[in-house]
């Protein structure tokens, strides 16, 4: 997707309505009636995992935020404002989804914390081949239920806007942009409460190439306004900042993933809207601050993390062989100054590249790079070192099933043979924080004092 120089201002709205939610922070977190369940689904064609995506996005921000400050005479080079692109399936692995309604008809779409747009695909939406201008058949883009706008009472065109987003593995999509009556947490969705309803600016796709898994019929961002296409011109915000300016809802939402099982392969956890689920945690709640992307401005959910807890495993019999010599390193990595983005819709976590050769080194028998994937690859029966991640001074432990990604649908072969790491290297991209570490917290976004709390689910 591509900026355009007059883009040096497209944050400014976005600005004044992270400061309106300012001051509205809850006291205490009370568990919310407004709660969706996630359904879980593999990715049906998982690409190499990667984090650049991520700060390839930061930093063509940061340069738009920067067009702002400059002199008269100074321009800037158009390739340093274009290409800018979104994430959500690029990771592979699972995508997480809920219901909601559009004119009171029932879509599934993407959740990803990681983008402020939603989206949903018409029904006359055009599938076209990535390499060419080839029409394919529209179920080749494997997407759900499709809306008609047409038939919709509610929805308002924009005449004077498109929509348009491209993504890291060659996906794109086009289209018209337009406001509609979106409804999120009733009985209809799936909620466990009294649903909420909101008129929503949203983009309606009518052409393009995705990847899709028959199931979702788009993608509902939460992050911060500021990654919203036009949001500038069209004043607008993504859907959870919608519900919160009402006033009656909480500015706060929070995320509690599940771990897929044999039984249940699609169990994809809990959306809460205003507050958090009603289920078991630790009870202890952390806070740390959200940082701004630059000065006060937000855009993703970046937190500092203080280190990694890392405990070597106690090596089995099967593997003791395979241990020639005695693995040594800190079992607490400091890493001083380490911002870390919380996202939906990254399957792995990407850390400092010394950390994830030294964990991966203590798996028995250990951890593999792969250089042709650029990811580390380990027997899915190796014993595996305890992997904490500290915030807030406090250690939250990832499950071993997470760790080696053993669970049905996970990134890799799921538990047979050979399984991908879910602690991977960090490089020239971002730090990030993806599901693999999520499914063992109950993570706040309190977007009104711009903070994030997590309790652990994991003993």
């Amino acid at each position: 997707m591509r900026f355009p120089i007059s883009a040096a201002f497209l944050f400014i709205h976005s600005i004044r309505h992270v400061h309106s939610l300012e001051g509205r922070a809850p006291s205490r977190i009370a568990i919310t009636s407004h709660v969706l369940p996630l359904v879980a689904a593999p990715h049906p064609h998982p690409i190499l995992p990667s984090s650049q995506h991520l700060h390839k996005r930061r930093n063509g921000i940061i340069s738009i935020l920067n067009v702002s400050n400059l002199d008269d005479d100074e321009t800037v080079r158009e390739d340093e404002l274009a290409d800018i692109q979104q994430d959500v399936l690029t990771l592979g692995g699972r995508v997480y989804m809920t219901n909601i309604t559009l004119a009171s008809q029932p879509y599934t779409v993407v959740i990803d914390t990681g983008s402020s747009d939603t989206w949903i695909a018409s029904s006359t939406f055009q599938c076209v081949s990535r390499f060419s201008s080839a029409v394919l058949s529209q179920p080749a883009c494997g997407f759900g239920a499709l809306f008609d706008k047409d038939e919709s009472k509610t929805y308002v065109k924009i005449p004077t806007h498109t929509f348009g987003v491209s993504y890291t593995d060659g996906e794109f999509l086009t289209g018209e942009m337009g406001t509609e009556v979106l409804g999120i947490g009733g009985a209809e969705d799936g909620g466990q409460g009294e649903g909420l309803e909101v008129r929503q600016t949203i983009g309606v796709v009518e052409q393009g190439w995705w990847m899709g898994d028959r199931i979702s019929s788009g993608l509902m961002g939460l992050a911060y306004p500021t990654l919203a296409s036009n949001v500038r011109d069209l004043n607008y915000t993504s859907v959870v900042f919608s519900l919160f300016e009402g006033g009656t809802v909480p500015p706060v939402f929070s995320l509690a993933l599940s771990r897929p099982t044999k039984e249940n392969p699609v169990a994809g956890g809990l959306l809460a809207i205003g507050g958090i689920p009603d289920i078991p945690h630790d009870g202890d709640f952390v806070s740390v601050p959200i940082r701004p992307i630059i000065s006060n401005t937000y855009a993703f959910y970046s937190v500092p993390v203080d280190g990694f807890d890392i405990t070597p495993p106690t090596p089995t019999p099967r593997h003791r062989a395979a241990r020639q010599q005695p693995q040594t390193g800190l079992t607490n990595a400091s890493n001083a100054g380490l911002n870390m983005i919380i996202d939906s819709g990254s399957s792995l976590l990407y850390i400092p590249d010394s950390t994830a050769d030294y964990i991966a080194s203590l798996f028995s028998p250990r951890a593999v790079f792969a250089p042709s994937s650029n990811t580390y690859l380990v027997p899915c029966s190796a014993s595996a070192p305890r992997v904490g991640v500290i915030i807030g001074g406090k250690s939250f432990w990832m499950h071993e099933d997470d760790l080696m990604n053993r669970g049905p649908g996970a990134v890799g072969t799921g538990g047979i043979g050979i399984c991908t790491l879910a602690v991977q290297r960090q490089g020239a991209g971002d730090a990030v924080l993806g599901d693999s570490w999520l499914k063992g917290v109950l993570a706040v976004f309190d977007v009104g004092a711009n903070e994030m709390r997590f309790s652990g689910r994991e003993g």
